[in-house]
């Protein structure tokens, strides 16, 4: 019998961590839509630069859509990460000081591919070492 620990993950784990990362990414997305309210940008003393304050943001949210445990989930995610980096800039559209532009959106996509890219590296890592390990338990456990 394989330990609980590396057997192959369930359902009931999977919908948990599809909950864990989309919630962290909604908490969030909740912080970048406050911050683009703002008048002034509440990070533009810490990132100088606006171009690398919309990758940061994106690249972190980017990141929780790939590290969704499934394809599909990961697509998605990738997906509503990009949809929601558009409605960012419209909700600008009518903030004093602030404004909507193609380039903000381009950092912005330019951060969620990143951080997508480095989660779902790190997805495929965890699940091809996790596969490792398990047949090495299952060897073990069905030699004399």
């Amino acid at each position: 019998m394989v330990p609980e620990m590396i057997a192959p993950t369930s359902k009931t784990n999977l919908k948990s961590l599809i909950l864990l990362w989309a919630g962290l990414a909604v908490v969030m997305a909740a912080v970048v839509i406050w911050g683009a309210i703002q008048p002034q940008d509440p990070l533009s003393n810490y990132v100088h630069t606006d171009k690398a304050r919309h990758i940061l943001a994106f690249g972190a949210i980017g990141l929780c859509a790939g590290l969704m445990p499934s394809a599909l989930t990961r697509i998605m995610a990738l997906g509503g990460v990009l949809v929601f980096g558009l409605l960012v800039e419209i909700i600008q559209i009518p903030v004093p000081d602030r404004e909507a532009s193609m380039s903000d959106l381009l950092a912005s996509t330019a951060g969620a591919f990143g951080g997508f890219g480095l989660g779902a590296a790190a997805w495929n890592l965890f699940e091809t070492m996790r596969g490792k390990i398990s047949a090495r338990v299952k060897a073990s456990l069905q030699q004399p």
